[in-house]
This record gives C-alpha cells, structure tokens and sequence, in this order.
C-alpha cells in the first residue's frame, strides 16, 4: 500500500497542470496501488470547449505530471486509458522500484507556468529547438515548430477569424467572465480561473472587471493584442495528432506537458494561442489545408524568452479526491 502521505505529494504535483481557463477539471481517486483520474464535469466550458476536447488534454496534462511524481518517489508507472463506460478515464497503476531513477523532469513541475506576455527578441538556438520536438513523440501525436516568421504568419488569418468568432460571441465572454479571478483575494479564495495578474491585468475587482471586459474587449482590441504578440513570439509548436477522439486528446496533454517541462528546464517560455483550435469551423479548415496532411490540430503554442509572470492559484488536493 503506498503512505497516504506519498499519494497527496502525487495528485499535488498532478495539480499542477494547465487546463483552460485553469479549470482544473479533474478529480482523483486511489486503491492500494492506482490512482484514477477522472473528468468534473461542472468544471466545463460549453462555448470554449463545447466537445470537452481541452478538458481531456487537460487530464493528459495532470496524467504525465503524475507520473513523473510517482517516479520521483519510487514507484513505476504504468498507464491505462478507458474510452468507454468507465468514470476512471485514466488510471496509473503504481509498483515500488527501489531502482528508480529521479526523474530529470520532475523539479521543473512546480515552476512551469504559461507565460502570457510578449516575449523578448531573443531567437531559440536550433538545437534547443530539435531536442524540444523530439519530446513529444507520444503514439499519435505530433508537433511540427516554425521559427520562420513567415511560416508564423501562415497562422495569423486563423487566429484574428477565430478571435473574431469567439469576441462576436457574448456567451463565450459571460463564460471567460465567469472564470476570471479580478483580484488576488478572489483568486486566493476560488483557487481556480484565470487570475488577472497571471494575465497581465491590473486588479480591480469584479463588478469593474466584468464591465471592463465585457465593453470595452472588443474584436479589434483583442485582434491587435494578439498579433502584437505573435510579433514577439520566437516560436510556434503546433500539436496534431492522427485521430480526433479521447485517447488522442489525453495523450495531446501528455506530450505538451512533457514538451513544456522540457521548455521550462531550457528557461524557454510558453503560452497559448489555440484560438483557431477551439472554433471548429476554423479549426476543420486549417485541418484541410495541404500542409497539415490531414492531421487534426490540438493545441497551438508560442515559445520564447521572458521574465515569469505571478502564479496562477491551484485548489486544495482534498478539494479534488473523491472516494
């Protein structure tokens, strides 16, 4: 049996995974040598997501942060997915090794954030980018990465027509305002949601930030803040896999996370810019295009150098047990 104290170290470092909006939409549950993890489904977002696709990337997430924990503490992991009838959507089996190695990676889990800011013009060395790709080779998933700002630019029509659809939208900003945390206090007490300082936003509370967002965002707004930071990207990674179902969703989550723990130990920056993989029309014309090969994008992420930004808050591990 493995000390309760060891499992909540675990499911803590789980925990810390990124998730839209940070959700954090997972709960946990252990025997004797497994832990589950399993979807919430209150913490979903039917505009954003409306197929639970980033839901499942986001347990993905938490799945490779697991196991690299477990690792660190002794103990082997061995993963299974279900895809059919069983609340236990993944589930780690865990056997003692005296043997095991420490895991390069596991440090890097407490101080890996998502970088929401311009970045500094400082390019990626190539061969830091080569060994970055070759850390997400997981079974049917893919990451190609562009450092050539016209490859880069490729993408920009797809992301201001996705902004566009999602700012038109008000119920896809009745949904963002719902999960936004205005202040450090809100934020502290939820211990979830988009934290205005990890954002870049100035703290003002949540009657003004909700007009604030809700007026004065616009498409234009918005559209010129994006391109101002595709302008100061370094890098793209976009992610693909073979199939579009829930194993290929979970195991997308799997190799961004190993992708942006090994970005974090080269001191290089992350953060999202998945606009045209969240709308699905969008989305289903930037899949038919020649380059893409038929492949179905997942995730679109920016890389490059900057300072860190304040943390986004994560709630108590006894909040996300079950059982």
């Amino acid at each position: 049996m493995i000390p309760q104290e060891t499992i909540l170290k675990i499911i803590r470092s789980a925990t810390k995974a990124p998730s839209g909006h940070n959700l954090q939409p997972w709960l946990f549950a252990t025997d004797d040598n497994s832990i589950c993890i399993m979807p919430d489904y209150n913490r979903v977002l039917p505009i954003a997501d409306p197929f639970n696709r980033e839901l499942f990337i986001s347990l993905g997430c938490a799945a490779q942060n697991l196991m690299i924990a477990a690792q660190f503490h002794g103990y082997h992991p061995t993963l299974q997915i279900f895809k059919h009838g069983k609340p236990c959507m993944i589930k780690i089996l865990l056997h003692y090794d005296a043997a095991m190695g420490q895991p390069e990676l596991y440090p890097y889990i407490n101080i890996r954030q998502t970088t929401r800011k311009a970045y500094s013009s400082k390019l990626i060395p190539p061969h830091d980018l080569d060994a970055l790709k070759a850390t997400a080779n997981y079974q049917g998933v893919k990451v190609r990465i562009f450092n050539k700002q016209v490859e880069m630019d490729w993408f920009n029509p797809y992301i201001t027509l996705a902004n566009a659809i999602q700012m038109n939208d008000p119920e896809f900003k009745t949904e963002l305002i719902k999960w936004m945390r205005f202040s450090e206090n809100e934020a502290m007490q939820q211990g979830d949601g988009l934290y205005s300082a990890a954002i870049g936003m100035p703290s003002v509370g949540r009657w003004l930030g909700s007009v604030l967002l809700k007026n004065l965002i616009s498409v234009g707004s918005e559209e010129k803040r994006l391109l101002k930071l595709m302008d100061k990207t370094a890098a793209l990674a976009l992610f693909t896999s073979d199939t579009d179902d829930l194993e290929s969703w979970i195991r997308t989550g799997m190799a961004f996370q190993n992708f942006s723990l090994h970005a974090t130990k080269l001191n290089i920056s992350h953060s999202f810019v998945n606009q045209p993989c969240q709308v699905p029309k969008v989305r289903s014309t930037m899949a038919n295009q020649p380059a893409l090969q038929n492949e179905f994008p997942q995730l679109l992420v920016r890389l490059g150098y900057a300072g860190k930004m304040t943390r986004s808050f994560r709630r108590r591990v006894s909040e996300v047990m079950v059982g």
